[in-house]
């Protein structure tokens, strides 16, 4: 290695900086480059491969981790005060010893962030050390080399089941088609294969013959978009896009080998620029505490201010100069007020422990404790899927426990999204499918495919005919059969288990056959599927429709798949360029794929472009929703329109698939002419070869293609229920929380789900705004919000639930949350029992979630399962994901991750009350304990001249809070149970003492301050008139103290305590013997531990005096009585739903269940009733509620009349 100059190092580093922030960059191959050093070779500025994820190195571990936790303020006042110590002039103890309470909290904090750093250097070291293989100009093949070698502009292969080490342009595949299959559950957590072609080139490629330049965008974390081109040398530019990228992180399944050109490396992918780390939350209960901290900090100041006031009238007092006062070396002696400032910052260094040291440990431990059992809850775990509960973010546990509305998303979510064909609607006319988990198909539409496919004429125009073959072909589903072995590696990501869509969905008629799993050895699990990229791949008579599988990106586009391969339309085979059906007569189309124009939120539809075999037309084939796909109609399909109006009849048979809760989609065709084709496709390959603006420029050629559709017909797809969603909702209701849907399905679909899953009731006023009922702004006129909130404050309504529900669409909330008429709409949301909100995209879920938090200032939790549920999760002071069918990224994204939605109830209402009220109790416990104790410090000042001497050894002082009364509140934050989860689960109306303020409030604190000061004042002023006119000295006196406020604390967490285990017994008796062990060896042992004191057998002689134990019994009786008395008089004469719901804990089952019927009866809650999701209730909404007030004095709401 070369010696190069400081001033060349900074000019390269300069160079790479602008090279690395460029919005496009320019690669090149590496290999003419080979053996060169790395500042020669034309991508040097970019980084390797190598990643590293730990926070420390060695060296810098110590100054960096002090730096870190030097960010909490706490800490930085307790190494002031350590420092302060060592000027003589204000110390009150010995400076090294003053230190030792940071030094063992800072150690503590330190050792864990070590341990967790070293895990994550592990890692690191395994993950850059995975072998890999790059090509060599030099050896003229590829060498196994490692994942850390990998450089930008290198040709890596990638063999099947191996992980892709980079983001690779993949430039050739072992595929005649030209596709690679890959599987990104490592990203997303999607476990269905997805495409991936390769560029165009020469199917023979060779790395050394690539000369071309490679020009993408600079690095971000989309994992659904890339901009990028290939420039030849002859100038001709090639687009490619995501469809074209291997991401690093991602397995290669279904193929034999890849090779790819790496354009992002090391942490510039974009699988490293999404790992985020652990989410950090700061809890509404830690904002509180920081809050109390600061009054902790007033009231430390103001005791030091009496001190130091007292000192100098003290001093002002005395008549002369006593022989205490010792001057220094030159006879002078400090003024007394001098003397009266020094004082005061000698009595922050005693009264130093009023801010407690160990609280932000001992919460991070509770913490901890809480997720371990919640994690653990084996009723939070799924069979089915062998999943349980997940805790992302540490520090938020408690925010569970005060939730005042949750924001729902519908598909996947309150429903399985395992999709069931039930109906279709072609051409005008309705067939209907039994409810049924298998396909049946209707007889009248068979024979009407028969006559179709038997008739020459009309055998390929006929509209059925085409309607299948749009069910079989717009669609991005992938074709396996169980051949090949689909092998899973151990891989240093997180694993997921293996499903496929045939084995989670409906099976047809036929049984399509699951893949099949085989266990391997190890870690090895093996699936045996290949891929279906062409007729020729696989032998003809293993393409059976009884072998086939098929794996789509949504279970939608399988149940469609399969209800078309139910009718005879089967999927064989899919590649970038061709897609094979089979028809019912058995003869085999192969249509050339010319386009894929894909899914959007923008457009709600999908298209795909092939050309006819049998014809040789250009044919779109598109699917979307019905209010995307009816304003493009153009022409009648051949003229048939012309009999009878079939759009119109359509949207009938739509509109009532909707009212029965089934998911609705319109099909089309459209022939498109070769010259209308040539013109498009030029504007297509200049939009995809685009970098800037280039998803607008694809969107507008797509919609320039989609127009003048012809209708085929529309299906509908039934969702059903998840397990216990209505009696969750119910619960939820009762706890006090506010449950709105937000989804993008139809108005109709989701208010049939809204009634199927108890949402909505029958009896409910409905207040419709949506598009169609118009209206909008008079739903929200004043005279209106005025009556929702007379009804809302009419003291008849006082304890009853209100029975209004607001129904709003997309459109309808986008007026909504406009700066004119947001507080409008959220004054009559927040009135309402339920809100709908349909047709909303993501960007409008995370709007509503944050207006609703920042607007009425309340606790809100975000649940979903998909992608599209990411920002309402992320924009949620909670955010949950659900594990289901759409892939993992909204489990990603979330705080914590469920299973099912049912699992929100125990969540929530137990685990969430339970760590609400430990954390909440523990911290105001804390606060208590000290400034208890603390103050036994303070009121001795008043005895000994305001002087800031102690009565009690500093020794003992510091074991005090480290050792002995450190783990009762720990254990006390993580096991204790108020109400057992049974009665919570019974009576959800416990969870409501959570809500707002909540038990930590601004009262319950300084009740308990007050009560500190009450307790420190009998703990030393009884043992102080007991030894009053005696001769005992200080620390004579102060071990009684220690040891009286030593049981008065341990007693105060006693009387807290509202369940006992064995656990609890072992940690209180353990503290008490832990005390008199280590204070009996000190005082026998340490003779001038801290000179010039002397504590030597000073508790063995007072354990031998009666006295002492009297005053152990009588000090904590007098000190403790008052609080128990209150707690006493307070359970008896006005006993709070909790204290109620402990009473009933205590009987017997049976007993119990009884009461809580009651109880809930008593309240007005009504019992869940069995819905089912096809049933529709009798209220309907195809026209909006009025409301019309009969008297001044009465809300009384008039339906119209409803029309069916």
């Amino acid at each position: 290695m070369t010696w190069r100059s400081p001033l060349a190092l900074v000019r390269d580093a300069l160079r790479g900086q602008r090279a690395r922030e460029k919005d496009l960059r320019n690669l090149a191959s590496n290999l003419p480059y080979e053996g060169l050093e790395r500042a020669k070779q034309p991508n040097c500025y970019f980084p390797g491969n190598a990643i590293k994820t730990t926070k420390y190195t060695l060296l810098l571990f110590i100054p960096m981790n002090l730096f870190e936790q030097f960010h909490r303020l706490a800490n930085i006042y307790f190494v002031g005060l350590a420092i302060l110590n060592f000027v003589p002039v204000v110390s009150a103890f010995q400076p090294e010893v003053a230190l030792i309470p940071i030094c063992v909290v800072l150690s503590l904090t330190a050792l864990k962030d070590a341990s967790e750093d070293f895990r994550r250097y592990q890692s690191d070291r395994k993950l850059n050390n995975t072998p890999c293989l790059i090509y060599s100009r030099k050896e003229q093949q590829f060498i196994k080399r490692h994942w850390k070698d990998v450089r930008v502009g290198d040709f890596v292969k990638v063999v099947c089941n191996e992980i892709v080490p980079a983001d690779l342009l993949l430039l050739h595949t072992s595929d005649p088609s030209g596709v690679c299959h890959i599987e990104t559950s490592n990203l997303d957590g999607e476990i269905n294969l997805k495409q991936r072609k390769m560029m165009s080139g020469d199917p023979e490629f060779e790395p050394e013959s690539f000369n071309s330049a490679v020009v993408c965008e600079k690095p971000n974390n989309n994992l659904n978009h890339f901009k990028c081109y290939v420039e030849k040398p002859n100038k001709e530019k090639v687009g490619a896009g995501i469809e074209s990228l291997l991401l690093r992180g991602c397995t290669v399944r279904n193929t034999d080998h890849a090779v790819g050109f790496v354009v992002y490396a090391g942490h510039e992918t974009k699988a490293m620029l999404n790992n985020k780390g652990p989410r950090y939350k700061r809890s509404k209960l830690e904002r509180k505490l920081n809050t109390d901290v600061i009054f902790c900090v007033i009231l430390l100041f103001t005791m030091c201010l009496i001190g130091a006031l007292g000192h100098f009238l003290w001093l002002q007092a005395l008549p002369g100069v006593p022989p205490y006062l010792v001057p220094d070396g030159n006879g002078h002696l400090d003024s007394p007020s001098l003397s009266g400032f020094y004082m005061f910052f000698t009595m922050i260094i005693l009264l130093q422990i009023l801010i407690p040291i160990s609280l932000y440990v001992s919460i991070e431990l509770v913490k901890i404790g809480q997720i371990f059992f919640i994690t653990n809850d084996i009723d939070l775990h799924d069979e089915g899927t062998d999943s349980r509960v997940q805790c992302k973010a540490l520090n938020i546990t408690e925010d569970l426990g005060q939730i005042e509305y949750i924001f729902s998303d519908k598909t996947g979510t309150l429903t399985e999204n395992k999709m069931v064909f039930r109906r279709c609607s072609i051409m005008g006319t309705e067939y209907a499918h039994k409810e049924n988990a298998v396909v049946i198909p209707d007889r009248t539409l068979l024979q009407q495919i028969s006559r179709a496919e038997s008739s020459s004429s009309s055998r390929n125009i006929d509209p059925h005919l085409d309607f299948f073959l749009g069910l079989a072909i717009c669609n991005t589903v992938v074709v396996s059969v169980a051949t090949a072995q689909r092998q899973r590696v151990s891989a240093p990501f997180t694993a997921t288990k293996n499903r496929t869509i045939s084995e989670d969905s409906v099976e047809e008629e036929d049984h399509v056959k699951p893949p099949v799993k085989i266990e391997g050895s190890g870690e090895t699990n093996k699936l045996h599927t290949c891929s279906l990229h062409a007729p020729s791949q696989c032998d003809k008579s293993a393409m059976t429709p009884d072998n086939l599988s098929y794996e789509a990106e949504s279970p939608d586009e399988a149940a469609l798949v399969y209800a078309a391969k139910a009718y005879g339309f089967t999927l064989l085979a899919r590649t970038p360029d061709s897609v094979t059906v089979r028809l019912p007569s058995g003869e085999d189309l192969v249509f050339q794929v010319l386009d894929t124009l894909t899914f959007d939120y923008n457009r709600k539809r999908m298209s795909v472009l092939v050309r006819h075999p049998i014809t040789k037309e250009y044919v779109l084939y598109t699917k979307g929703a019905d209010h995307a796909i009816m304003e493009l109609l153009a022409t009648p399909y051949a003229g048939i329109g012309k009999q009878k109006n079939i759009a119109a009849d359509t949207q009938y048979h739509l509109d009532g698939y909707a009212k029965e809760g089934l998911r609705t989609l319109c099909f089309t065709k459209k022939v498109v002419s070769d010259k209308a084709y040539e013109s498009w496709s030029v504007n297509r390959q200049r939009a995809l070869a685009a970098i800037d603006n280039r998803e607008e420029l694809v969107m507008d050629t797509a919609v320039q293609l989609e127009t003048d559709l012809s209708l085929l017909g529309a299906t509908g797809i039934e969702d059903r229920l998840q397990e216990s969603v209505p009696e969750t909702i119910m619960a939820l209701r009762e706890a006090g929380i506010q449950v709105w849907v937000l989804t993008g399905d139809k108005t109709e679909t989701a208010v049939n789900i809204g009634y199927a899953c108890r949402l909505l009731e029958e009896e409910d006023l409905v207040i419709n705004m949506t598009e169609s009922s118009g209206g909008f702004t008079c739903e929200l006129s004043p005279s209106n919000l005025n009556e929702v909130r007379r009804f809302s404050e009419d003291p008849r309504n006082v304890d009853t639930t209100q029975n209004i529900s607001l129904v709003i669409d997309g459109h309808t909330l986008t007026l909504a949350l406009s700066s004119d008429l947001q507080k409008r709409f959220v004054d009559l949301a927040k009135r309402c029992r339920t809100v709908l909100c349909c047709r909303v995209t993501p960007l409008q879920k995370s709007r509503v979630v944050t207006v609703v938090r920042e607007k009425l200032n309340v606790m809100t939790l975000a649940v979903g399962d998909g992608a599209n549920d990411v920002s309402m999760i992320q924009a949620a002071d909670v955010g949950i994901g659900i594990s289901g069918q759409e892939g993992m990224q909204a489990v990603m994204a979330s705080d914590f991750a469920i299973s099912r939605f049912k699992h929100l109830k125990k969540l929530l209402l137990v685990h969430g009350h339970w760590c609400y009220t430990r954390l909440a109790s523990m911290i105001i416990y804390f606060f208590y304990k000290n400034v208890a104790y603390v103050n036994l410090l303070f009121w001795h000042q008043f005895l000994c001249g305001f002087s800031g001497t102690a009565m009690i050894d500093y020794w003992l002082m510091i074991f005090f809070n480290l050792f002995f009364t450190s783990v009762p509140p720990i254990m006390f934050g993580i096991m204790d149970k108020d109400v057992s989860a049974e009665m919570l689960l019974g009576v959800p109306e416990l969870y409501r003492t959570g809500q707002g303020t909540g038990e930590y409030t601004f009262k319950t604190f300084w009740i308990s301050m007050l009560d500190a000061f009450y307790q420190s004042l009998v703990c030393f002023f009884i043992p102080y008139l007991a030894y009053q006119d005696s001769d005992i000295d200080v620390f004579t006196f102060g071990t009684p103290l220690n040891t009286i406020s030593f049981f008065t604390i341990l007693l105060h967490l006693s009387i807290e305590i509202k369940a006992w285990t064995v656990v609890h017994w072992v940690i209180m008796l353990g503290s008490v013997a832990l005390y008199f062990i280590v204070t009996l060896a000190y005082s026998a042992i340490c003779v001038t531990c801290n000179p010039p004191s002397n504590p030597y057998w000073i508790l063995q002689r007072q354990m031998a005096d009666p006295m002492f134990y009297l005053l152990c019994i009588i000090t904590t009786v007098v000190a403790l009585l008052p609080r128990y008395m209150f707690h006493v008089l307070r359970n008896s004469i006005a006993p709070s739903p909790l204290v109620k719901a402990r009473h009933l804990d205590r009987l017997d089952p049976s007993t119990r269940d009884q009461c809580m019927k009651m109880w809930r009866s008593f309240r007005g809650i009504a019992q869940v009733k069995p819905s089912r999701l096809s049933t529709p209730p009798s209220p309907t909404l195809e026209t909006p509620v009025d409301i019309h007030p009969h008297s001044p004095t009465t809300f009384d709401i008039m339906w119209d009349e409803r029309h069916h």
